[in-house]
């Protein structure tokens, strides 16, 4: 087998662990996008985990990629720095159809990722506003002062603001 044949190979298998990695990365983003929706911590905790471990996972696997592909580069005769897999791809000619498949399967599973991120962050981001609301809106019917016991101050007109629903309802 030829250098050129065995870095192909290599690659193309590399591309396929990323394949599997960015599938999966997928199914936990859409799985946190409820978490988020429901509030779920714990869930959410564990979410944060397995995307921490598949971005360790997804940063070897780069690197190996890199390194496969400025072999194949160097092989093809190519500037071996920083190859593109379009540019790998096009100097294959239609020995690269399976790669160029890999990579147009590649380059939709990061826009599908980057789209999910984007959106949990918006649901994260709405999310904690309905929380900020909520105790916002908890902070307003508690008393400002002190209603019964010694010392309590004596209720005067109710003024909308602090405490004024649980003057009211006293």
């Amino acid at each position: 087998m030829s250098n050129v044949a065995e870095a192909s190979r290599e690659l193309l298998t590399v591309l396929e662990s990323e394949e599997r990695l960015y599938r999966e990365l997928c199914e936990v983003l859409q799985q946190e996008r409820e978490l988020i929706i429901n509030l779920d911590a714990a869930g959410l905790e564990d979410a944060v985990l397995r995307k921490e471990a598949l971005s360790a996972e997804g940063r070897l696997l780069e690197e190996g990629r890199i390194e496969v592909a400025t072999r194949l580069a160097a092989a093809l005769g190519l500037p071996s720095e920083r190859p593109t897999l379009s540019g790998l791809c096009d100097a294959l000619g239609e020995g690269g159809d399976e790669l160029r498949r890999a990579h147009s399967r590649m380059v939709a599973l990061v826009g599908a990722v980057r789209e999910l991120l984007d959106a949990n962050a918006g649901f994260a981001g709405e999310s904690l506003g309905q929380v900020r609301a909520t105790l916002q809106l908890l902070g307003r019917l508690l008393p400002g002062d002190v209603t019964y016991g010694p010392g309590a101050a004596v209720p005067g007109p109710i003024v909308p603001g602090s405490g004024a629903l649980v003057r009211r309802s006293a």
